[in-house]
């Protein structure tokens, strides 16, 4: 641009005017200008954007860049378990040969088509490997972009316009599920037709099995959205299921490769247990885990362990800071027995824990250091007999937690039973915008601000749900039943009545007359009409409201044990004594089977005494 306007300006001099000349090589000179400043903005643009994408990838190019991933060679870094360390040819040596699944036809077939791609399997079963290596197989000049967090997903699509042929790899998919991760809505952005991008997730078998239908059965109220978001994303998937236990044609395979002494060892071993299994020494650190109790052995280690898995069981993926592990892991040490364990130093408890399985390397019961903090491995969370996580732990990680990742684990803690020490975080989620928060302390009786103004947040969520989605989209309807339900808290029954009515005409349409959703509605049109006065009216459509939740949700269905706890309030609130004493004792005996401290059972102890009261 420069050596154009000196031509220009050469040109102009020899053939024109001098003032001509002196304007025109102005105007070119603001030109040349404005269009450094430009290149000048874009490239600073361009370098922000590179250094928050850097922080947001879990293995960026060294210029800030998704790398391709014929230049990922170090399966590590993307999440596959290390076995033991070996050198071969003056080099160090921690994953063994690659061993052909048995699904390969199928998953190569899956990601040949493109998409949404999701392995599971049980820890150690070897899917996040067997992803690794079928990506390099079949996409090895695509980029590589795996996000570092939940959070990172939303930076990625920040400039997600130049991507093209890239894979998202999201490794432990559950760490990304739920508000400010991945939705149906960041799914779609990501997948867009023209762009050849392929997700490809993995997943434990045990958080995977979280989002079946019959799972739903554990969640009530709109604490359920969460789930049905999670069980969306899940639902647009190819999946494609990777055993523990290896078949014969897999262990005869492995035995192909004899030269690698770790694989000759696993093959030796138990053949109940998975050979990916034994690589990564899963069995014997639970042993040297549940050995460690024992007094004189390592039992502040285990406690340190212990409290780590706990953190992890909430829904807190991230590592736990030194100084709460090591505040927290004496509530362990006194459940266990306190001093009677003669629990050795704290140094010595870590030491333990972090030493690998092997002299050589392998997996540790907790993984990584005092700076960045301890996690435990992931082997661990999954056993099947896990006491009942201490209180301290739940405070504790809904405060480390970011507000959408605390409300997940608010959510796990009234699953749980706890439902007071997540109203916390509850509240910090509505304040933050995260309306399923507000509506469960609304529905718990710990409403966080008026229902008008409960009222124009669910509004502005449903515009914005419009203009994103259809107006017949699940999470658009499951707003837009938001609006009716503080329509009717606001005491606005008869209008709350309307909307639900159109609302739940053009939901079964959409989902059909049985969806939950819909199941809901039809109590919210029964219960506005209740309130608005029309007392028998009302009653008749709750009784047929609940009748139809039991029939198609079942009868232990928390929802219906919470709609028909409700009726018992709304006779109670209208002076129908006799009604509600009726229902009283049958719901009781079906509460009983809850934890009294879960919202349900908390909630018609209280009805009961009032009622007695005044009886």
């Amino acid at each position: 641009m420069a050596t154009v306007s000196a031509l220009i300006g050469l040109f102009t001099a020899l053939w024109g005017s001098e003032a001509w000349a002196g304007v025109l090589g102005a105007a070119v000179a603001a030109v040349v200008s404005a269009v450094a400043v430009g290149v000048q903005t874009q490239m600073q643009r361009q370098a922000e954007s590179a250094h928050h994408r850097s922080r947001a990838l879990d293995v960026p190019s060294p210029e800030g860049r998704f790398p391709l991933v014929r230049d990922m060679h170090d399966p590590i870094a993307v999440g596959v378990h290390p076995a033991e360390t070996i050198e071969q040819g003056g080099t160090i040596d921690r994953v063994p040969a690659y061993v052909t699944r048995d699904i390969e036809p199928h998953l190569h077939a899956a990601l040949r088509r493109g998409g949404f791609v999701l392995l599971i399997g049980e820890s150690t079963a070897g899917k996040t490997r067997a992803a690794f290596e079928a990506m390099r197989l079949l996409h090895p000049d695509y980029h590589f972009a795996a996000p570092s967090m939940r959070e990172a997903v939303e930076v990625l699509l920040s400039d997600w316009g130049a991507v093209h042929r890239c894979i998202v790899w999201l490794d432990d998919l559950e760490r990304f599920l739920g508000p400010g991760g991945l939705t149906t809505s960041t799914l779609h952005r990501l997948l867009l037709l023209d762009r050849q991008v392929l997700v490809l997730a993995t997943m434990r078998s045990h958080e995977y099995d979280r989002y079946r239908d019959r799972a739903e059965t554990e969640t009530s109220g709109s604490a359920q959205e969460v789930w049905r978001q999670g069980r969306a994303v899940l639902r647009q998937a190819q999946v494609v299921h990777v055993e523990r236990r290896w078949t014969h044609a897999e262990r005869e395979r492995a035995r192909a490769v004899v030269a690698d002494p770790r694989l000759v060892r696993a093959l030796a071993g138990d053949e109940r247990l998975g050979v990916a299994e034994l690589l990564a020494a899963g069995p014997e650190l639970v042993e040297a885990w549940q050995h460690a109790w024992i007094p004189g052995h390592h039992p502040r280690g285990a406690a340190l362990v212990a409290t780590a898995v706990d953190a992890r069981r909430t829904g807190y993926h991230r590592p736990l800071p030194a100084e709460i592990l090591q505040q927290l892991h004496e509530g362990y040490l006194a459940r266990r027995g306190g001093v009677e364990l003669r629990p050795e130093p704290l140094s010595e408890a870590l030491h333990w824990a972090l030493t690998p399985t092997f002299p050589a390397g392998a997996n540790s019961l907790l993984l990584g250091d005092a700076e960045h903090g301890y996690m435990a491995f992931d082997y661990l969370i999954d056993l099947s007999v896990q006491e009942s996580i201490p209180e301290a732990v739940w405070v504790a990680v809904m405060e480390l937690a970011p507000i959408h990742e605390a409300y997940t684990i608010a959510y796990n803690a009234v699953i749980a039973g706890q439902f007071m020490l997540a109203v916390p975080a509850m509240r910090r989620a509505a304040q933050a915008g995260i309306g399923e928060a507000e509506a469960i302390l609304w529905e718990s009786g710990e409403p966080m601000r008026p229902a008008e103004e409960g009222l124009i947040v669910a509004q502005q969520r449903m515009q914005a749900l419009i203009q994103e989605f259809s107006t017949d989209h699940e999470e658009t309807l499951i707003a837009e039943s938001m609006v009716a339900f503080f329509t009717m808290r606001s005491g606005r029954y008869s209008e709350a009545r309307h909307l639900y009515e159109q609302l739940a005409n053009r939901a079964a349409e959409a989902l059909g007359h049985n969806h939950r959703i819909v199941l809901g509605m039809e109590f919210g049109i029964a219960t506005s009409t209740f309130s608005a006065g029309a007392q028998d009216e009302g009653l008749a459509l709750l009784e047929a409201a609940v009748r139809n939740s039991a029939i198609t949700l079942g009868p232990e269905d928390l929802t219906v044990l919470d709609r028909r706890k409700a009726v018992v309030q709304l006779l109670v609130e209208a002076g129908q004594h006799d009604e509600a004493l009726q229902r009283l004792p049958g719901l009781e005996a079906d509460c009983s089977r809850l934890s009294p401290t879960h919202p349900i059972a908390v909630a018609v102890r209280r009805v009961a005494s009032q009622l007695r009261q005044r009886t």
